[in-house]
């Protein structure tokens, strides 16, 4: 218990009304009640928690000591407040029944180029800490590790992720409705295949994941482009040009690739018209744990009335590539089929990175590595937004964004965007022009820049090369 870390904390945003000590208190007590927040769980440091949020650490402090008073927290001297093992409702959180048994049934660039748009900073990753961990894993494997696994994938996995997603993106679910995949690629596949039907029309933002359209086309699904505003997928557009589809895809904490947030509003909206029609919405939360600037943000998925959300994730960007692990977080009604086809075409994911990585989380490695990677992107993004302004001036103009390891930029020199990347290639420099993702044909003159695998000294060398490019 003792090695555990604190999770970051998602928390609801303040209905009006309400005071901040209170509004901090029930959503706290919350999540300890529906099981987000485990028994032993590590919270965060007063301090950090304030920070967070932008309120007084007095106000934080108050609450932690109202809740161990009552019986929700215990506070250990120099271990800060964990949830207590045993609350005064005597609270266990509700098991869904659990899936009935089954049978057991382009090649990589050498060299990264500022500013390829998908490159997580591996020069970063722990890799000592890893190897240490899975060497000691493989050490203690017994004979039941060799054997075939679940469809679902290994449960401590699985309950590692459940409480991972109720701490740190506010989502309340049982290990029971986790699924391992290797990715959000093959979490999308599955999907398509399980719950579309040829001829079912699906909701895609525009401009959007390109892949993600292709795997529902070859599913035999016809793809509705709906247009992207400030506030994300234009709900309205989407019920003037097809208002009964079967399916929704949607990427709202950071939006691929304009990089806007899905306003809760909206949010709502849809929600609830899903729930009314039998919409299945499909979230994909593929870069959000990098969110760097304000204050964590929930899952759509943990929102009220998200019985219709199937959350896609992976720590295929959160970690690094090579690791092809990611997971389904999904409704009751639809594991039962997505099991039974995934022990058709893959049986079951391996044990061994499964096992590591469990173990990388339930050590607090995993929230380490996210809080020092949001801090590293966030000056990494500073220092492009430095060196584009200093060089780029008049040609390129960078958005505000608060999440993930790329941003838009618009182009104002009257090129487009696949005139502007095939210039800048010509002068080693990688950028992917926003036409490419565009779903209706319509133009949109941007690039998409990654900064989060550069230094700053990269980052400067590729300012002005892109600079020379473009001018």
């Amino acid at each position: 218990m003792d090695q555990l870390k604190p999770h970051d904390i998602a928390l609801p945003t303040r209905p009006k009304g309400s005071t901040i000590t209170q509004w901090l208190y029930d959503e706290l007590r919350r999540a300890i009640l529906e099981g987000r927040l485990r028994r032993g769980a590590a919270l965060p440091p007063t301090r950090r928690l304030a920070q967070d949020y932008v309120i007084s650490r007095r106000i934080v402090v108050n609450v932690f000591n109202r809740l161990r008073d009552e019986g929700y927290l215990e506070t250990r001297a120099g271990s800060g407040a964990r949830v207590s093992a045993s609350l005064p409702e005597d609270y266990t959180p509700p098991r869904p029944p659990k899936p009935a048994a089954r049978p057991s049934l382009p090649t990589r660039p050498a060299r990264i180029r500022p500013f390829r748009p998908v490159e997580p900073a591996l020069a970063e990753f722990p890799i000592e800490t890893w190897a240490r961990l899975t060497a000691r894993i493989t050490k203690s494997l017994g004979l039941a590790h060799l054997a075939a696994g679940s469809p679902a994938g290994e449960p401590a996995l699985r309950e590692a992720i459940a409480a991972h997603l109720g701490a740190s993106r506010g989502v309340a679910c049982h290990p029971a409705q986790i699924v391992i995949v290797s990715g959000a690629q093959q979490g999308l596949d599955l999907l398509a295949r399980a719950l579309l039907r040829p001829g079912d029309k699906v909701w895609m933002e525009d401009p959007g994941y390109i892949e993600a359209a292709e795997i529902f086309r070859r599913a035999g699904a016809a793809i509705v482009p709906v247009p992207v505003d400030a506030d994300g997928l234009d709900f309205a557009a989407g019920l003037k040009a097809c208002p009964r589809p079967r399916a929704v895809y949607l990427t709202p904490a950071h939006q691929f690739p304009t990089g806007v947030t899905l306003a809760l509003p909206r949010r709502l909206e849809i929600l609830n018209w899903a729930r009314r029609h039998n919409v299945a919405i499909f979230e994909d939360d593929y870069d959000s744990e990098f969110r760097f600037s304000g204050r964590p943000l929930p899952a759509m998925k943990g929102l009220p009335g998200a019985d219709q959300v199937c959350l896609v994730g992976t720590f295929n960007k959160a970690l690094f590539p090579a690791l092809r692990l990611g997971y389904l977080a999904l409704p009751d009604q639809w594991l039962d089929p997505l099991l039974r086809l995934r022990s058709l075409v893959e049986r079951h994911p391996a044990v061994l990175p499964q096992q590591v990585l469990a173990a990388f989380i339930d050590q607090g490695q995993f929230a380490t590595h996210l809080r020092r990677m949001r801090r590293l992107y966030a000056d990494r993004l500073q220092a492009l937004r430095q060196e584009i302004g200093h060089h780029l001036e008049g040609v390129l103009e960078l958005p505000e964004i608060e999440a993930g390891l790329n941003i838009p930029a618009r182009l104002l020199n009257g090129m487009s965007s696949t005139e502007a990347a095939e210039s800048a290639a010509n002068h080693d420099v990688e950028v992917w022009p926003l036409d490419r993702f565009s779903l209706s044909r319509r133009r949109h003159p941007a690039l998409l820049l990654g900064f989060a695998a550069f230094d700053r000294r990269a980052i400067r060398r590729g300012a002005a090369a892109l600079a020379q490019a473009l001018r």
